[in-house]
């Protein structure tokens, strides 16, 4: 039989080998990462409290929970200083000092050689009051038992990079997500990008005049009567 038909046969319970080209996916460089400046890999310990220096007339202080500190969206910290990996709030929200806790704990664990991991929120400083168990109502503000950090929507929380993958990273980042109060989502370079580009297209294709700017501008079916500030700075896409 002609060798150039043997990889062509196949008998009864018999299958000859046949050439072929196999095609292997390109190794992942680390070319482009950019490593935190201070050169601290781990997560630091955030304070569970902040520190006030009496000498300045600064105590400890009691207030309301502040709820306009989460409203809206996050117009500053919304993009990736390293460019690879973290986790972003999709709504407001407030991160508790036990959260910063475990999400230090589990996040060093899983850190390896050459990964680092960075914070982009501010530590704990809004306080959060709390009255014993029994305690008749009244009687004033009860006692502060631990304090927050308020979070926007879009606002980036925190930042995984150096020599790992988006599999790597999710691995350990999406059943974070579910540890916070508030819906949090895991968010890469690559997704964002995607996302501004797909923004692009929709606001360059889109034929229907009818829309929030329009509408608000010449205030159709006397919608300012009726539509707060906050729906029109944000095109009733936050609340």
């Amino acid at each position: 039989m002609n060798s150039s038909l043997r990889g062509l046969c196949r008998t009864a319970g018999q299958v000859v080998s046949s050439r072929g080209m196999r095609k292997y996916p390109f190794p992942v460089t680390y070319e482009k990462v950019t490593w935190p400046p201070d050169g601290q890999m781990k997560l630091p310990v955030m304070p569970m409290e902040p520190v006030y220096n009496g000498e300045k007339g600064e105590n400890k202080y009691k207030t309301n929970k502040r709820m306009i500190e989460t409203r809206g969206v996050e117009e500053i910290h919304t993009e990736l200083v390293h460019e690879q990996f973290g986790l972003a709030a999709v709504s407001g929200g407030f991160v508790s000092s036990h959260d910063f806790k475990f999400l230090q704990d589990r996040i060093n664990k899983n850190l390896v050689d050459k990964q680092f991991a960075v914070w982009r929120v501010d530590p704990p400083w809004l306080p959060r009051t709390k009255k014993a168990q029994g305690t008749r109502l009244g009687g004033g503000k009860g006692s502060i038992s631990h304090y927050v950090t308020p979070v926007k929507a879009n606002r980036i929380i925190l930042e995984v990079g150096g020599h790992i993958t988006e599999i790597e990273a999710q691995a350990f980042l999406l059943y974070l997500c579910e540890r916070f109060a508030f819906p949090v989502e895991f968010v890469s370079q690559r997704i964002l990008d995607q996302r501004r580009q797909e923004q692009e297209m929709v606001t360059k294709c889109n034929q229907n005049p009818f829309n929030w700017d329009t509408v608000i501008k010449y205030n159709m079916q006397n919608c300012s009567s009726w539509l707060s500030e906050y729906d029109m700075a944000w095109k009733g896409k936050y609340r």
